[in-house]
């Protein structure tokens, strides 16, 4: 069995992204124009109208088209979950993650991770800790684990910060 040419063409854009976007929008429209339903070609379209077009509705159309079109492709996951998380749409971004972490194949430690930075954005920090810790156990290479670390490390600065910023609200009240 050989590769068809529309696949080529996704691997070439796959090969392109980010360092030639242009040549990468271009094959990966003859892939959609080809084949709509070409999960590989939504997820990479959704990345580029997320990161360099800033259109996050056509972003999330075409995130939410790779998941429909296939609900294992596992890449979606990561940066959708990410991408709802900047957006702010936590409740949706907990979702994903949750059917994420069922799906075979997932980077567990990966897709945690951004739960604890869901965790953050609720401004739980301590439960945002205790979730990286959980992700650092589910972690399987060292590079991931110490993006983990800085992560941790991270939100321990920013609580400590809030508690300095606190303490000096409390002694720079004056008496009138």
């Amino acid at each position: 069995m050989s590769i068809n040419t529309y696949e080529v063409l996704y691997i070439q854009a796959l090969d392109n992204y980010p360092y030639n976007v242009e040549e990468c929008i271009e094959k990966l429209q003859y892939v959609i124009s080809a084949n709509n339903e070409h999960t590989g070609a939504h997820y990479l379209l959704g990345r580029i109208y997320e990161e360099h077009l800033s259109d996050y509705k056509k972003a999330r159309y075409h995130y939410e088209m790779a998941l429909y079109l296939d609900h294992e492709y596992t890449p979606t996951y990561y940066s959708y979950t990410g991408f709802l998380i900047r957006l702010n749409l936590l409740e949706e971004a907990e979702k994903v993650i949750g059917i994420g972490m069922e799906i075979p194949g997932i980077d567990r430690a990966s897709l945690w991770s951004l739960k604890g930075l869901l965790y953050e954005k609720y401004e739980l920090y301590n439960a945002a800790i205790e979730v990286y810790k959980e992700a650092k156990l589910m972690a399987l290479n060292a590079d991931v684990t110490s993006d983990i670390d800085l992560q941790i490390r991270r939100v321990k600065d920013k609580t400590e910060q809030i508690k300095k910023m606190s303490g000096s609200k409390k002694g720079s009240t004056k008496k009138k």
